[in-house]
């Protein structure tokens, strides 16, 4: 499931992964569906919704075993400030840490 997720990191070559594309209209939106090259793979079909400004609406995987995958995404927001202290390790109590030596 490793494809469909790069996708959205931004990390994914379609032309290199996929053999196939279709795409379908649903109002605004444009539904764009790919076949792995690979058989190998958990998934048989990808398919991605997007709005006409590029943002990915919903993903659905559909696997080798025809079970299927459906995320939906709403209220993206880009590049939001966060606060550093969210990346601040904190050591649960009694959990004892050892620095490695150099």
């Amino acid at each position: 499931m490793r494809a469909p997720l790069a996708f959205l990191l931004g990390k994914l070559d379609f032309k290199k992964e996929f053999k196939s594309f279709e795409t379908h209209a649903e109002g605004s939106d444009n539904w764009i569906s790919a076949e792995p090259k690979s058989e190998n793979l958990a998934y048989s079909r990808v398919e991605f919704l997007s709005a006409p400004d590029g943002e990915i609406l919903r993903v659905r995987i559909t696997g080798q075993d025809q079970s299927k995958l459906d995320f939906t995404f709403s209220n993206e927001q880009l590049n939001v400030p966060v606060a550093p202290s969210l990346f601040t390790f904190h050591p649960p109590p009694g959990v004892q840490i050892v620095e490695a030596g150099q």
